[in-house]
């Protein structure tokens, strides 16, 4: 009986599920970490294209919101000063439930004169 309760076989299976938790938070904050960087480069995208269609006269803001995926058209905001256009997007939230409000990612883009 004692060898047996000495014996270590299931530990791994043990020490697995004690870092799961942690595992899985390693993994929402990377996912995370991508749909910002994500958002980012829609952003910088949609401000460039916006940008060259502005300076050829076309309509900066459809433009920009065809550079856009869809999930981010949904509380974008284009705006044009002069001939510099600023794009800003909503950072979309992993975690469902949790505010937001906050999280843009906001990119400009000039045409070099």
């Amino acid at each position: 009986m004692r060898a047996r309760l000495r014996d270590e076989s299931g530990q791994a299976s043990f020490e697995v599920l004690g870092m799961l938790p942690f595992l899985l938070l390693v993994a929402l904050a990377s996912w995370q970490l991508m749909l910002g960087a994500w958002a980012c480069t829609q952003a910088s995208n949609a401000a460039r294209t916006a940008s060259r269609v502005h300076g050829r006269g076309g309509d900066e803001r459809k433009a920009a919101r065809g550079a856009v995926s869809k999930p981010l058209r949904e509380g974008m905001r284009i705006r044009r000063d002069g001939d510099r256009v600023t794009v800003r997007v909503r950072i979309p939230i992993v975690v469902p439930g949790l505010s937001a409000k906050g999280l843009r990612a906001t990119r400009s883009a000039e045409l070099p004169s």
